[in-house]
């Protein structure tokens, strides 16, 4: 399986990217391959509330011509799409959210919505105790499939893992979730 990689830490060395590393070890062991972008380094802008998405008589993608059409035509063209983010005081940070935001463009009251055949694995990091932000990241999870996607992993990592070492059972399922896509 191919799939495209968004990872919206601006810390390009940190737990997204050492966990989207493991998952894209095993999307190589299994044939695929995996293109992997850093929203700090795209360019995607806000939604401007245009509306045009929204008009059923004259259907048109966002009308912002910017790197998040490109991302989703990859994944609507048959990639798979990862989305990696860290959480910050509890909140998914700001380039995971401007990503996420595009998604009004793409919902079930657009003819943009994806055909609910593509696949989503959705990463979140922070530093609180594992477990602590399930609620959250799952409640954000179900944005994806609002726009189509099928989401077939869903990685929680808190207590700042793998940075802080004690992390083999959580790059283990990373590799999982990569041979699996």
């Amino acid at each position: 399986m191919n799939t495209v990689t968004v990872i919206a830490s601006p810390r390009h060395d940190g737990n997204c990217k050492k966990i989207v590393d493991k998952i894209t070890e095993g999307i190589i062991e299994n044939g695929g391959r995996n293109q992997i972008y850093f929203m700090d380094e795209l360019n995607i802008k806000h939604c401007i509330a245009c509306k045009k998405c929204k008009d059923l008589e004259h259907p048109t993608k966002c009308i912002i011509d910017d790197d998040f059409r490109m991302i989703m035509d990859k994944v609507k063209s048959g990639c798979a799409l990862i989305f990696a983010a860290p959480n910050y005081f509890g909140e998914i940070n700001s380039l995971g959210h401007l990503f996420m935001e595009r998604f009004y463009s793409m919902t079930k009251t657009t003819p943009n919505r994806l055909d609910g055949t593509g696949k989503a694995v959705i990463i979140h990091t922070y530093g609180a105790r594992q477990g602590y932000y399930d609620e959250y990241i799952n409640k954000r999870a179900r944005l994806f499939e609002s726009i189509g996607l099928n989401v077939v992993a869903v990685l929680g990592v808190g207590e700042n893992l793998p940075l802080k070492g004690d992390s083999d059972e959580i790059l283990r399922k990373a590799k999982d979730i990569g041979l699996n896509l």
